[in-house]
Protein backbone atom coordinates (compact mmCIF):
# COMPACT_ATOMS: atom_id res chain seq x y z
CA UNK A 1 0.00 0.00 0.00
CA UNK A 2 1.44 3.62 -0.63
CA UNK A 3 1.64 5.70 1.81
CA UNK A 4 0.40 9.00 1.51
CA UNK A 5 2.66 12.26 2.49
CA UNK A 6 1.23 15.31 0.48
CA UNK A 7 -2.14 16.28 -1.20
CA UNK A 8 -1.50 13.64 -4.05
CA UNK A 9 1.84 12.50 -3.83
CA UNK A 10 2.18 9.35 -2.48
CA UNK A 11 6.07 7.50 -1.53
CA UNK A 12 6.18 4.06 -2.45
CA UNK A 13 7.58 1.55 0.04
CA UNK A 14 11.04 0.00 -0.76
CA UNK A 15 9.18 -3.69 -1.44
CA UNK A 16 6.66 -2.15 -3.95
CA UNK A 17 9.46 -0.70 -6.31
CA UNK A 18 9.57 -3.66 -9.14
CA UNK A 19 6.01 -4.14 -8.90
CA UNK A 20 5.23 -0.76 -9.08
CA UNK A 21 6.81 -0.15 -11.63
CA UNK A 22 7.28 -3.52 -14.08
CA UNK A 23 3.13 -2.98 -13.59
CA UNK A 24 3.07 0.85 -14.64
CA UNK A 25 5.63 -0.25 -17.87
CA UNK A 26 3.22 -2.71 -19.08
CA UNK A 27 0.50 -0.34 -18.93
CA UNK A 28 1.62 2.53 -20.95
CA UNK A 29 0.38 4.28 -23.63
CA UNK A 30 2.66 6.31 -25.86
CA UNK A 31 3.73 9.07 -22.91
CA UNK A 32 6.02 11.79 -23.72
CA UNK A 33 8.57 12.30 -20.37
CA UNK A 34 10.67 15.36 -19.30
CA UNK A 35 13.72 14.03 -16.92
CA UNK A 36 15.34 16.96 -14.38
CA UNK A 37 17.97 16.42 -12.42
CA UNK A 38 18.06 18.75 -9.10
CA UNK A 39 21.28 18.12 -7.30
CA UNK A 40 23.16 19.63 -4.56
CA UNK A 41 26.66 20.45 -6.82
CA UNK A 42 24.89 20.30 -10.28
CA UNK A 43 21.35 22.41 -9.40
CA UNK A 44 18.67 21.86 -11.68
CA UNK A 45 18.88 20.82 -15.05
CA UNK A 46 16.91 19.57 -17.90
CA UNK A 47 18.55 16.29 -19.33
CA UNK A 48 15.68 14.78 -21.90
CA UNK A 49 12.44 16.65 -22.59
CA UNK A 50 9.38 15.64 -24.86
CA UNK A 51 10.85 12.16 -25.47
CA UNK A 52 8.72 8.96 -25.44
CA UNK A 53 8.52 6.77 -22.37
CA UNK A 54 9.53 3.35 -23.06
CA UNK A 55 9.47 2.27 -19.28
CA UNK A 56 10.88 2.34 -15.83
CA UNK A 57 12.11 -0.25 -14.11
CA UNK A 58 13.47 -1.32 -10.71
CA UNK A 59 16.33 -3.98 -10.75
CA UNK A 60 16.63 -4.85 -6.97
CA UNK A 61 19.91 -6.95 -7.11
CA UNK A 62 21.50 -3.94 -8.54
CA UNK A 63 19.74 -1.28 -6.82
CA UNK A 64 19.25 0.96 -9.66
CA UNK A 65 16.29 2.71 -11.43
CA UNK A 66 16.31 2.40 -14.93
CA UNK A 67 13.84 5.27 -16.83
CA UNK A 68 13.94 4.27 -20.56
CA UNK A 69 13.30 6.93 -23.05
CA UNK A 70 13.46 7.08 -26.78
CA UNK A 71 13.35 10.31 -28.94
CA UNK A 72 11.20 8.55 -31.52
CA UNK A 73 11.62 6.91 -35.01
CA UNK A 74 14.60 4.69 -35.89
CA UNK A 75 16.59 6.72 -33.08
CA UNK A 76 19.00 4.94 -30.77
CA UNK A 77 17.07 4.80 -27.32
CA UNK A 78 18.27 6.51 -24.00
CA UNK A 79 18.42 5.30 -20.64
CA UNK A 80 18.60 7.20 -17.72
CA UNK A 81 20.19 5.38 -14.42
CA UNK A 82 19.31 6.33 -10.43
CA UNK A 83 21.74 4.04 -8.51
CA UNK A 84 20.95 3.83 -4.76
CA UNK A 85 17.70 5.06 -4.70
CA UNK A 86 16.57 5.89 -1.26
CA UNK A 87 13.27 7.25 -1.82
CA UNK A 88 10.49 6.99 -4.51
CA UNK A 89 7.36 9.48 -4.79
CA UNK A 90 4.88 9.28 -7.37
CA UNK A 91 2.49 12.29 -7.80
CA UNK A 92 -0.83 11.40 -9.64
CA UNK A 93 -3.34 13.54 -12.05
CA UNK A 94 -5.58 10.44 -12.42
CA UNK A 95 -6.05 7.44 -11.01
CA UNK A 96 -3.90 5.20 -13.62
CA UNK A 97 -0.98 6.87 -14.75
CA UNK A 98 1.23 9.50 -12.73
CA UNK A 99 2.14 12.62 -13.64
CA UNK A 100 5.45 13.45 -11.50
CA UNK A 101 8.19 10.76 -10.47
CA UNK A 102 10.34 11.96 -7.83
CA UNK A 103 13.31 9.58 -7.16
CA UNK A 104 16.11 10.88 -4.64
CA UNK A 105 19.49 8.94 -4.12
CA UNK A 106 21.99 8.40 -1.44
CA UNK A 107 23.59 11.63 -1.90
CA UNK A 108 20.56 13.50 -1.92
CA UNK A 109 20.08 13.99 -5.79
CA UNK A 110 16.38 14.30 -7.02
CA UNK A 111 15.25 12.70 -10.39
CA UNK A 112 12.00 14.00 -11.54
CA UNK A 113 10.20 12.70 -14.42
CA UNK A 114 7.47 14.59 -15.44
CA UNK A 115 4.66 12.95 -18.02
CA UNK A 116 2.07 13.76 -20.29
CA UNK A 117 0.24 11.96 -22.96
CA UNK A 118 1.73 12.22 -26.52
CA UNK A 119 0.34 14.62 -28.96
CA UNK A 120 -2.41 13.19 -31.46
CA UNK A 121 -0.64 12.07 -34.87
CA UNK A 122 -2.36 13.62 -37.13
CA UNK A 123 -5.09 11.88 -39.49
CA UNK A 124 -4.88 12.08 -43.51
Amino acid sequence: MLRRTVADTDELPRERWRIYFDDLSRGLATMQATVEIDGPDLGAQVQAEGLVLGGISYDDRDDVLVIGLSPGGATESLEHLVSMPQRIRVESSDAILPSTIEVEDSEGERTLVRLAAAPALPTG
